[in-house]
């Protein structure tokens, strides 16, 4: 059996474990997130591998997630909400540091892989896997490969408009995008401008359940946008399947199935209910599986 280490880095903590081919975790490590600099980082990230207990397996690799848009050579353009704004070469920094074969994704394009190799998305050759959540993201896996641009920056699916002159949700993307208009912060954003007390999106599901006109409304928005958005990418594209996870997915007993019958208004006539869509397999643990999926 082959191993890499997985390294999944997110704003708030850092998780690394020894992966197998399988997608089996050993050996999980999480700490806070201390560092919002590139060496603190870097560091955090080395004093990690040298605490995982990794030597008695047969590492190919180390495999790292990070929440921005990487280059294929392995830069790291920026990372939001670490407040790194500059560019630097992590795998070169890695490699140098532990002389082993390291690889760099953005967070929703390793989660993908860790769904298209043993998630569900398994057995199709083209993946499309949707984060829902703080914000909206992907990964576009064809034939076991991550697609990710010349520069880095394809998959940012978040930033695809569905609605002209909309809301956006940072600096970082253009009014009316999909994640101005459908992400979790800003539906609760939208419900607590209408007068709703929300702390969260599965606040909004939970009263448009118990049937508030307002949250009714919103749910439904939420609906049309996201499936005007898979409909989009069906047009593009035409995926094998559609994988959605994200924390968004934890309240999808109150629209998956009505968002599944919505797409059909978005998709030519011969493809209306053959729109494949499941929920993602994994959870957190897609992060550190499909980091490590990089090195297989």
């Amino acid at each position: 059996m082959n191993y890499a280490i997985g390294i999944d880095v997110g704003g708030t903590n850092i998780r690394i474990a020894v992966v197998d081919e399988n997608g089996t975790l050993y050996n999980v490590i999480k700490e806070s997130t201390k560092a919002h600099d590139i060496d603190g980082l870097k560091n955090q990230i080395i004093d990690l591998i040298n605490k995982v207990d990794y030597k008695k397996y047969n590492i190919l690799g180390i495999g790292i997630g990070v929440p921005g848009p990487v280059k294929p050579d392995g830069t790291v353009i920026y990372i939001p909400n670490l407040n790194i704004s500059t560019s630097f070469n992590l795998k070169e920094m890695i490699e140098k540091e532990t002389n082993i074969k390291t690889f760099v994704g953005n967070d929703a394009n390793v989660a993908g892989l860790a769904e298209a190799f043993v998630g569900n998305g398994k057995g199709y050759d083209v993946v499309q896997y949707i984060t829902m959540s703080t914000g909206i993201g992907g990964g576009l896996i064809i034939n076991k490969k991550m697609v990710t641009g010349k520069n880095g920056l394809a998959q940012e699916i978040g930033s695809m408009i569905v609605k002209n002159g909309g809301r956006a949700p940072s600096i970082f993307k253009a009014k009316g995008c999909i994640e101005g208009e459908a992400s979790g912060t800003m539906l609760t954003l939208k419900a607590n401008e209408l007068g709703l007390n929300c702390k969260n999106a599965g606040d909004v599901f939970i009263l448009a359940n118990q049937n508030n006109e307002i949250a009714i409304k919103l749910k439904e928005e939420f609906i049309s946008n996201i499936a005007a958005f898979i409909g989009s990418i069906v047009a593009y594209m035409e995926p094998d399947v559609f994988v959605l996870g994200g924390g968004l997915m934890k309240s999808k007993d109150y629209f998956l199935d009505e968002l599944i019958k919505k797409v059909d208004d978005y998709v030519y006539e011969s493809l209306k209910g053959n729109i494949k869509i499941v929920c993602a397999k994994y959870d957190q643990d897609c992060g550190i599986i499909g980091a490590a999926m990089q090195c297989f």
